[in-house]
């Protein structure tokens, strides 16, 4: 899948790869399957579960500094700070916090804001985001304390309006909240000369990005991006449910989150609200370490960080391929029967991650799921994907077919879905 006609790397090793997903190619009842669902979730990695079940049978809930099993759950909790502020080429474990989701992570820093937004500022959110990403501001700011909460458009292809975007920035804006790639369209936001683009405009604007789903699909650069505040999830980086939220570390100082008044009043703990869970925890620790042994499959070597985006950088590559195989295959598909929405050209598949939101005529989107279901085994999703601003802006209000792969899919997998398609549109 190289230019020169070399299969990737990855695509190499990927029966070593998918050897680590127990449920690849099986479904809960161990019915065959091939899973085309990462958007909503990706599969777990084998040491994930593992690393869940073995925290819950030996550790102590609560960390401390005297027992044995105290001591141990205060080493988790640092070690997965690190992992997840490494990932995220981040400062410091000190700059991470972890909620039960990442959009319980973005209403706590949504409410943590007061004091440092007031109802004289506007906010920018994005209609290409998933609602976590605009509920929030739209709830707290928009509704509890009156500001103006201003939408960029999305393009007909599918990307964000970066040009209307920065027409809705002014002096007052406070904060913009973007998203990194799309769990809708799949298109990629170029969040480092967006950010910067911004403030010129708006110098003191905030900037809260949601990279939930790009999150196994690319490298995430924080200082790069130079934003201020970051979310992902681990369900979606073949791990748990489990909400992190970084921050660079002088604004978490500033910011006053839901916070009992027992819990110290010190990022990171002042972000978190009761007991952690540490067996998502432990599982979250697992599933990043996985992504340290991709790149030890091709020999990487040097610090945590470097590891990341070595692994990072060669997934993006791979799923690049696998995208590009995709769309060429969609343009053999009739256009009288097939459509696809978002970037559509094999040479842009650069532009995007491997989800793909498409329509089949005659067909609504469950009549679709459940077709490629009973006929092929193939698991898609269905519905709005909580991108409601996206379904709206396609003119599809009943929903949206999303087909979305990861790295442990391979050619095969992507001709598989091509021929259950072809078979799909010529009935």
């Amino acid at each position: 899948m190289s230019n020169q006609g070399q299969a990737h790397p990855l695509e190499t090793l990927n029966p070593k790869i998918r050897a680590r997903f127990p449920m690849i190619d099986r479904d809960s009842q161990g019915n065959p399957r091939i899973y085309l669902n990462t958007g909503a979730g990706s599969l777990t990695v084998d040491t994930a579960s593992e690393a869940a079940l073995d925290a819950q049978r030996r550790l102590n809930p609560m960390p401390g500094v005297v027992a044995a099993g105290e001591i141990e759950t205060a080493g988790l909790h640092e070690r997965v700070r690190g992992l997840a502020a490494d990932f995220l080429h981040a400062a410091s474990g000190g700059e991470i916090s972890f909620h039960q989701s990442a959009t319980a992570a973005l209403f706590n820093l949504a409410f943590a804001l007061r004091g440092v937004l007031g109802p004289e500022s506007n906010l920018v959110v994005t209609n290409l985001d998933h609602m976590a990403n605009v509920s929030p501001w739209e709830t707290v700011w928009g509704d509890g304390y009156g500001c103006e909460i201003r939408r960029a458009r999305v393009t007909p292809d599918g990307r964000l309006d970066v040009g209307h975007l920065l027409s809705l920035v002014d002096g007052r804006t406070g904060l913009l909240a973007l998203t990194s790639a799309s769990n809708g369209t799949g298109s990629i936001v170029p969040l480092s000369p967006t950010i910067a683009a911004v403030r010129e405009k708006a110098p003191h604007c905030l900037v809260a990005v949601d990279a939930v789903h790009h999150a196994p699909h690319g490298v995430l650069d924080v200082q790069k991006a130079d934003c201020d505040f970051l979310v992902f999830s681990g369900y979606k980086v073949f791990g748990p449910m489990q909400g992190v939220l970084w921050g660079k570390a002088a604004k978490l100082e500033k910011l006053r989150p839901y916070r009992v008044e027992t819990n110290k009043n010190e990022s990171p703990w002042k972000f978190e609200m009761g007991m952690l869970n540490n067996t998502a925890l432990a599982a979250l620790g697992a599933a990043l370490e996985y992504l340290l042994w991709l790149s030890d499959l091709f020999d990487q070597k040097g610090d945590s960080p470097s590891k990341f985006r070595s692994s990072m950088t060669a997934v993006a590559e791979y799923e690049t391929g696998l995208t590009r195989r995709v769309l060429e295959g969609f343009g053999k598909l009739d256009p009288a029967r097939f459509r696809l929405f978002g970037i559509s050209d094999p040479s842009r598949a650069g532009e995007r991650v491997p989800t793909f939101a498409f329509d089949i005529a005659g067909l609504g989107p469950t009549e679709t799921k459940k077709r490629l279901w009973d006929d092929s085994g193939i698991q898609i999703a269905d519905g709005n994907h909580y991108s409601a601003a996206v379904v709206r802006h396609l003119g599809r209000p009943q929903g949206i077919c999303r087909a979305s792969f990861a790295h442990y899919d391979n050619p095969g997998t992507v001709d598989r879905f091509l021929d259950a398609l072809a078979r799909l549109t010529q009935k």
